[in-house]
């Protein structure tokens, strides 16, 4: 969050795109700036985990694929991953309820920080390679938990 990735999670695109989007980047860069410059924790966490990347027999997860890019970390951030993962899909409203509950349990300094770099990864993307519509849906969904 607080330069760019080697591709993606750009900031310049945010800056340039539009105010809400220069607004989001301003956020960004502030919680990178309080926040450690990497993950903290020991688990294994995906950074791909959504829909798309899940094995499942009769609506029961039963394995997850596509950990290229996985490293340590905290596992939580998993799932704000799978947020943003559902979020362009058809999503049943209660499962959609549910990790926001899940989601408002978790502690401030583990939940801004991989909220932050989610924006930063979906949005960034959006305005680079999709519609100005997608990079205003990417944007609704940011801006819900900017604090």
């Amino acid at each position: 969050m607080r330069e760019d990735g080697a591709g993606y999670c750009l900031h310049g695109p945010l800056r340039r795109h539009n105010g809400r989007s220069a607004a989001l980047e301003r956020w960004i860069a502030s919680v990178g700036a309080d926040s450690p410059p990497r993950s903290t924790g020991a688990d294994a966490v995906d950074f791909d985990f959504h829909p798309g990347n899940m094995l499942a027999t009769d609506g029961v997860i039963t394995g997850v694929v596509d950990w290229d890019g996985a490293a340590r970390g905290d596992r939580r951030f998993d799932l704000v991953t799978l947020c943003f993962g559902i979020h362009a899909r058809q999503t049943d409203p209660r499962l959609t309820a549910r990790l926001d509950d899940v989601l408002d349990s978790l502690p401030e300094d583990i939940l801004r920080p991989a909220w932050a770099h989610m924006s930063l990864r979906m949005v960034d993307w959006a305005i680079r390679h999709f519609s100005p519509i997608d990079v205003e849906q990417w944007l609704d969904l940011a801006e819900q938990r900017v604090i």
